[in-house]
């Protein structure tokens, strides 16, 4: 019953998760690699548990359920299991794999379509905000008392900022051509550094940099990579308005999978709510009054088409810290 009862819930789950699976054949052929990989994994905890434990086992149901979440969730089992299915069954790879890649898929389409838009988009709303900036500009000279001056500017300064505003949207939204070239991440480091200083844009801040001499080159497109470096450190800045410490701290991550170069820009500032964090990188998300909330999901865009990975954590009044993976050059 509890193999019946299992198994009748994963069709429904199955179905309702992905409604556009059309061919039969691909639907029970990666229903059937999924439920033997839990059939194993739940063999191999019943031989595991019986043999290091006197206790008693959990029940048949549990156990099922447990081994299904696990196989369906966990990267490393996922792996593994397209080895062993491929070993016996060659196409069991792409079968095994397309159940995992979907969303993927619809999230290149969505990009794609997004990038098709954008231009348009971007056309039809700079066209009257040229006209009004221009009436503005026009109706600033005529202007008689000191207010009309002021009103005007605010009309031009606005339209600045919206047209600012549909130039992140074109950056977000176009497909990205990196120009890969080896650099030192250190040595962007110290660039961006040099950038802040250079346009006195600390104020009170202290910056701090612990960087790592025998760091690995990264291949990287130069230009986009400043880009997030800069936009991550300008946001902690903003968010030390009394003053603060921001460390750039770069380190070797030495895997089996191959070397990798991390980077942690730290703050001490305000910190970052649980509810922000979960949006932080989702496109128009933002906490600021007059932000667009392009910055943060440009970043990790940029960081996605590089392989790379960017996370962040933090801790209310005691501050943040971005963390970014990239993978060293060959």
């Amino acid at each position: 019953a509890g193999i019946i009862i299992s198994v009748l819930l994963y069709f429904i789950l199955l179905i309702i998760a992905y409604p556009q699976i059309h061919e039969l054949h691909d639907f029970f052929a990666r229903t059937l690699v999924i439920f033997v990989s839990t059939v194993c994994s739940m063999v191999i905890f019943y031989f595991t548990a019986g043999f290091f434990s006197d206790s008693q086992l959990p029940s048949f149901t549990s156990i099922l359920m447990a081994s299904f979440l696990i196989v369906i969730s966990l990267s490393p089992i996922r792996i593994i299991l397209k080895i062993i299915f491929s070993f016996f069954y060659p196409e069991s790879k792409n079968v095994f794999t397309s159940i995992y890649d979907f969303d993927n898929k619809l999230e290149r389409e969505k990009s794609m379509m997004l990038a098709e838009m954008a231009p348009v988009f971007a056309h039809e709303i700079r066209n009257p905000l040229g006209s009004i900036k221009g009436a503005a500009q026009y109706l600033k000279t005529e202007a008689v008392t000191e207010e009309q001056h002021k009103l005007f500017d605010v009309i031009i300064e606005e339209v600045n900022r919206l047209n600012a505003v549909i130039s992140q949207f074109l950056d977000y939204a176009r497909p990205y051509t990196l120009k890969l070239k080896k650099q030192n991440l250190n040595m962007l480091i110290s660039k961006a550094n040099s950038i802040i200083a250079a346009n006195e844009l600390a104020g009170k801040i202290s910056i701090v940099t612990e960087l790592d001499d025998t760091l690995p080159d990264v291949e990287v497109d130069e230009q986009q990579l400043m880009q997030v470096i800069l936009n991550i450190a300008l946001n902690a800045i903003e968010a030390m308005p009394q003053g603060g410490t921001l460390t750039f701290r770069t380190f070797k991550i030495i895997t089996s999978a191959g070397n990798a170069v991390g980077l942690t820009i730290r703050d001490t500032g305000c910190g970052i709510s649980k509810e922000s964090l979960k949006n932080i990188f989702k496109p128009f998300y933002t906490t600021k009054e007059r932000g667009a909330g392009l910055g943060l999901a440009i970043c990790h865009k940029i960081i996605k088409e590089h392989g790379g990975l960017i996370n962040v954590k933090s801790v209310p009044g005691q501050g943040t810290v971005f963390f970014l993976r990239l993978n060293a050059a060959s």
